[in-house]
């Protein structure tokens, strides 16, 4: 059995940078207004910037335009979704409850994968996820929903258990998607720039999938508010 020390620093500069951002970006979140169009904005630029760097290797596509147009869709549609859906009804509660459960499937999964470890999720794509951080996450996500029924109101609570469960597939979905892509370009992370967390487009993964089902369900079944 390999002897791994499981608090690395490596660890801990993943925390603390969690403890940092996650309520700055809640807050932003919660505002709305100019300070999140602006945030997207910046996000938006900064995945720009990292997918033509990933995408650009020298030698990596035989179709380097078409991972281009593939990379605008990729990054403007989730944002889009985060804008249509910021400018609804209570749309700062649907993004609140949309970040925390993508970020507690991230959670769940790496410290359950770190912890059990087990049977791995998909190997050739990400040797890290396991079968056990995945199921986790599912798990989880269940009680996730239960506390987003005080917080949303909705009119299904149980619409809405089942809809917080299904993004936290979603949620891992895209984080293998982009692990794919990484893959693709031999890269192991999409940059630097959040601390110990590698680059935005490995921050957002799971948001690149689920924000545009969220804004799906916002414009065409409106489960979420008591009348």
């Amino acid at each position: 059995m390999e002897n791994k020390t499981f608090f690395t620093r490596d660890l801990f500069i993943r925390i603390l940078t969690s403890l940092i951002l996650g309520p700055i970006v809640i807050l932003i979140v919660y505002e709305g207004g100019l300070a999140l169009k602006f945030a997207i904005l910046l996000i938006a630029t900064l995945m720009s910037f990292e997918w033509n760097k990933i995408t650009a290797k020298s030698g990596s596509s035989k179709y380097p335009a078409l991972w281009k147009i593939i990379g605008m869709f990729y990054i403007a549609i989730p944002c889009t979704a985060i804008l249509f859906i910021s400018e609804q009804s209570h749309g700062n509660k649907i993004l609140i409850w949309l970040l925390l459960t993508v970020w507690s499937a991230d959670t769940s999964a790496f410290f359950s994968g770190k912890l059990i470890g087990g049977p791995k999720l998909a190997p050739k794509i990400s040797p890290n996820k396991t079968w056990a951080g995945f199921l986790s996450s599912v798990s989880l996500s269940y009680f996730v929903g239960l506390q987003s029924v005080h917080f949303l109101d909705p009119k299904h609570p149980h619409l809405l258990i089942a809809l917080t469960m299904t993004l936290t597939v979603y949620a891992q979905i895209g984080d293998l998607v982009e692990s794919w892509i990484k893959r693709r370009f031999s890269i192991k992370d999409s940059g630097r720039s959040i601390p110990g967390h590698g680059g935005i487009l490995d921050r957002v993964d799971g948001i690149v999938l689920t924000a545009p089902k969220v804004a799906f369900v916002v414009f065409y079944y409106n489960i979420f508010f008591q009348q």
